[in-house]
């Protein structure tokens, strides 16, 4: 009995290290490498919160650094509010900015089955896990710098949190639900927008039938604290609290990246780089389209690819359990439901590629944990239907869970392919650099001419004047212009077309100079 005890305390510490260690394992690599654009500006964010700044001085003509998502005037930050990068500097500060989004799922999947376990039993709760390992969206997406890692984590503290308020009534489980939806909010503001409300909904039903108008006082100004995070950063980034750094971007780069139907028209407000031109283009279509009037071709088109997603393939055998268990669903379950549902509808404002099911990670767990619902229900359908109480549902549950591991371990494996196969050219690139003569450079990026998307190779840094590499974009006649201020670099050019990299022999008397000030 006490082994047992044992086990159960230690199962959800147990869950989430698998969690944490199929993220890893499907990731591909002991050092992964920020390879969509999002990733890199979070984690350029996160490196200089490691500096100990907000933010890392604008470069020396700015128009060279242009990246995706990148501010670069009037310095240099990530556009995306700060709650992700802040947390992701505890692992750069040790140059593993990594090991957050890996503990964040531990933290994940250990709620998953606390959770799980609290509200059905503790079969359900691992055939749940199980099925999320093998969910296709978080494998492949997942494994990322991205932000919703955070704000899925944080989902799951404050469902812990308002089931522990509501048991127990204690004004710190308020407080830690306020605390996770904070700083959620400030993560990815419209995602915690949509989860609060259902939250508080029940909370102030809840205060209002027991009168805890101080514990809710409280909680909203914890929150508040929280929430005042947003107006700093904005006066440490754009100079003025009122105006985002997110706000600035959309206006210098992309004016139309907005919630609403339609399309904004105003052109940007500064010219675009080859990879920031492509984005503009290659989005705003998705803006045409996104109008009042298409809205039930956007829902069709959006639940049909998660529908795909989550279950085509070898998943496919999971539907009819995931039918199943909608009918066995008790009230807290209904509510993760209606969370997600929430989630799902919110963005229905704003134009997105179907495809980019991310938007929707924080909710995913509430699938897995149906379907293991339905399972559970039709063993135990089977048993008091055939074999009343002498039948053991163990064996069966034991034989399912073992089947679907093996899922899951299929899946972890297709996916670690697929991430290994999506970061071939950003290794290419990187070896290519490692063989780059001369230690001291200024490499300037050829994008090749064509209306395809570009992998974004321009590099910012938190210290600039420390890098003895900077990678720009190429700007023809403007480029003697930086090459004044590259303090001896060695002027070299890359190729995108033909990935090779050679000397740039039309700034050798530039450099020249600049080599000859540096030494003075």
């Amino acid at each position: 009995m006490d082994a047992q005890r044992e086990f159960r305390k230690e199962a959800p510490v147990i869950a989430g290290l698998i969690s944490a260690l199929v993220m890893w394992f499907t990731w591909g690599s002991l050092n992964p490498q920020p390879i969509i654009e999002d990733e890199v500006s979070y984690v350029l964010q996160s490196r200089i919160f490691a500096s100990g700044h907000w933010t890392a001085p604008s470069p020396p003509s700015p128009d060279f650094f242009q990246a995706p998502h990148i501010l670069t005037i009037p310095v240099v930050a990530s556009k995306y509010p700060p709650g992700h990068a802040l947390l992701m500097s505890l692992g750069s500060l040790v140059g593993a900015p990594a090991l957050v989004p890996l503990l964040l799922t531990g933290l994940t999947g250990a709620l998953l089955f606390a959770l799980v376990r609290r509200v059905s039993n503790v079969w359900v709760a691992a055939l749940a896990c199980v099925i999320w390992w093998s969910d296709p969206i978080d494998l492949r997406l997942r494994p990322g710098y991205f932000s919703e890692v955070t704000t899925g984590a944080m989902w799951m503290i404050a469902l812990w949190a308002l089931l522990e308020w509501r048991e127990r009534r204690e004004t710190r489980w308020l407080l830690a639900l306020a605390a996770a939806i904070g700083w959620g909010a400030v993560t990815r503001p419209l995602t915690m927008l949509a989860f609060a409300v259902p939250i508080g909904v029940v909370v102030l039903r809840d205060v209002a039938r027991t009168h805890r108008w101080r514990d809710l006082g409280l909680a909203v100004a914890l929150g508040c604290c929280f929430l005042a995070i947003i107006p700093l950063w904005s006066r440490m980034t754009t100079g003025d609290w009122r105006l985002t750094p997110q706000t600035l971007y959309m206006h210098d780069y992309l004016p139309y990246d907005k919630i609403g139907f339609g399309l904004d028209t105003t052109p940007p407000a500064r010219s675009l780089s080859p990879v920031n031109r492509f984005t503009y283009i290659g989005f705003r279509d998705l803006h045409v389209r996104h109008t009042a009037a298409n809205l039930p071709r956007t829902i069709w088109e959006r639940l049909s690819v998660i529908g795909h997603d989550e279950w085509s393939g070898p998943r496919l055998v999971l539907v009819p359990f995931a039918v199943l268990g909608l009918f066995a669903m008790s009230a807290p379950l209904w509510f993760a439901l209606a969370s997600f549902l929430a989630l799902f509808a919110s963005y229905l404002a704003y134009g997105l590629w179907a495809h980019w099911t991310i938007y929707y990670l924080e909710g995913l767990p509430i699938l897995s944990v149906i379907v293991a619902l339905g399972i559970w229900s039709a063993i135990t359908r089977i048993r008091a239907r055939f074999s009343g109480e002498s039948f053991a549902t163990t064996r069966p549950l034991a034989i399912v869970t073992g089947a679907l591991a093996l899922l899951a371990g299929y899946e972890t494996v297709t996916w670690r392919g697929n991430h290994q196969k999506d970061a071939i050219w950003d290794t290419a690139f990187h070896e290519l650099l490692a063989k780059v003569p001369v230690r001291s450079a200024v490499i300037f990026v050829h994008y090749a001419q064509r209306i395809g998307p570009h992998l974004n190779v321009v590099v910012n840094s938190p210290d600039l004047s420390a890098d003895s590499t900077w990678i720009v974009s190429d700007l023809g006649p403007r480029n003697s212009e930086l090459m004044r201020y590259a303090g001896g670099r060695v002027p070299l050019a890359f190729y995108e077309r033909d990935m090779h990299i050679e000397p740039d022999t039309s700034l050798a008397a530039v450099a020249l100079t600049s080599r000859e000030k540096k030494d003075r």
